[in-house]
């Protein structure tokens, strides 16, 4: 950058009268004030108070509550309720269940525990037996094609895929399984490659929501289809 400076110059009349001193043959008025010189300090202005400093913008904050995902419980003609978490996470990339604020794992089994009861506590050892085989996050890297230009204003993304799946086993008194029914479900979303962690957080947890929505009404319609003979 080239920075241009203009010096501007004025020029006095050599005749010009001072502007401090009387003109020879006129006397200074009666009460009259002296002039002021035009380089006189100006009285200070009063001080004023500093501005504030701007306050920095919050961060949205997220949700991460659970909703009560189903309609009442679902009552099945058995002594107890059994919760198995067949699915155990393997707690590497690229699996990243283990990293969220609320698991699927979690989840699901909560849900499970307040959805399902049993109907006759203690008359045998008939139960129900709900079986999460699949609770995961898998993350995958999406690379795409780009030129020079497009490498500097597009960002690779990863895909999150979540899915769910379990299966209801009804087992007589003898242990034996008498009816089973099984439900899956799965969301997925892709992202910029550097999101930050809390965002990912959100994410994880907002697709968590979408594959419960899903799951637990196809749970709930297969239930009622091929195991109405255990409902109460």
């Amino acid at each position: 950058m080239i920075l241009i400076l203009v010096a501007a110059q004025t020029t006095f009349a050599q005749n010009m009268p001072s502007l401090s001193a009387p003109q020879p043959g006129l006397a200074p008025q009666p009460g009259a004030q002296p002039p002021q010189n035009a380089t006189a300090p100006r009285e200070p202005l009063p001080s004023q108070p500093a501005p504030a400093p701007a306050a920095a913008a919050k961060r949205r904050s997220f949700d991460f509550s659970v909703p009560d995902f189903g309609s009442a419980p679902l009552r099945l003609d058995v002594s107890r309720i059994e919760v198995v978490q067949a699915y155990a996470p393997p707690q590497r990339v690229p699996n990243v269940e283990h990293r969220m604020i609320i698991s699927p794992l979690a989840m699901v089994d909560d849900w499970a525990r307040r959805h399902l009861e049993a109907a006759a506590p203690g008359r045998d050892d008939s139960a129900a037996v709900f079986v999460i085989e699949d609770a995961s996050v898998i993350t995958e890297k999406i690379r795409t094609r780009k030129g020079l230009i497009e490498s500097l204003i597009r960002e690779d993304s990863d895909k999150f895929t979540l899915r769910l799946a379990v299966t209801l086993q009804v087992r007589d008194r003898l242990g034996a399984t008498v009816g089973s029914t099984s439900a899956e479900a799965s969301a997925w979303r892709t992202v910029p490659e550097g999101m930050k962690d809390a965002d990912r957080s959100a994410v994880w947890h907002d697709l968590l929501i979408a594959a419960m929505d899903n799951l637990v009404p196809v749970f709930e319609a297969n239930t009622r289809a091929y195991l109405s003979r255990f409902l109460k």
